[in-house]
């Protein structure tokens, strides 16, 4: 691969990156909560860590891979389970978070720090593991491989992938920021978390639905 094989095969990645991040997905709903909950520093692990899952099946999609994984099925249900099981165990500690911040107000007492901004590599394996399972995700990035790049040879798809990974960085990174500058009292901050709670929930059940 040349200079300008090089080149292209990163700005491919780099459009990819954040065109696919675009769409509501777990991910994008993680990390608008986390910041609506004023998580900062851990919405900002999450946009690491999606990136990086995103990562790993951009490779696994452009080097062939991720095509014969997808079609095995009792892989695919294996992933869309733990996929499943993931989501619903984080809305679970979110939730029970959320609960215990809105005693300690009601009580007028500091709410519990520990939780109240999780460290950054909390919210990137969380990320991470919020996005690495989920089948769905990587039939998409084979779906987008065979249409836009087919016959990537090992080096392309990792120059590709590497650059998805850039892209997705860059556009979870400029959705937190844009959260953010939303004012404290904004109406959407309260119904924010239920919301959040729903679609999470919803699309876990509907992963696991397709892949039975």
């Amino acid at each position: 691969m040349n200079g300008l094989g090089a080149l292209r095969a990163a700005g491919l990645g780099l459009g990819l990156g954040v065109v696919t991040g675009m769409p509501i997905a777990v991910i994008n709903v993680a990390i608008v909560d986390a910041v609506t909950a004023g998580r900062r520093r851990f919405a900002a692990g999450l946009a690491l860590g999606g990136a990086a899952a995103d990562t790993i099946h951009a490779l696994l999609a452009f080097a062939g891979i991720g095509r014969v994984m997808i079609a095995d099925p009792a892989l695919v249900r294996g992933l869309a389970i733990a996929a499943a099981a993931t989501i619903v165990g984080y809305v679970g500690v979110t939730w029970r978070r959320r609960a215990r911040t809105l005693d300690a107000r009601v009580a007028r007492q500091p709410p519990p720090q520990p939780d109240h901004d999780a460290p950054p590599v909390r919210g990137l394996a969380t990320g991470f593991l919020l996005t690495l399972p989920n089948p769905g995700a990587l039939a998409a990035w084979v779906a987008v491989a065979a249409a836009v790049w087919p016959d990537a040879a090992p080096l392309e798809a990792a120059v590709i992938a590497g650059a998805v990974g850039a892209g997705s960085a860059l556009w979870f990174t400029l959705l937190a920021r844009w959260i953010g500058r939303v004012r404290r009292d904004h109406p959407v901050l309260s119904w924010a978390p239920r919301a959040a709670a729903i679609v999470l929930v919803a699309v876990a059940a509907a992963g696991v639905v397709r892949a039975l």
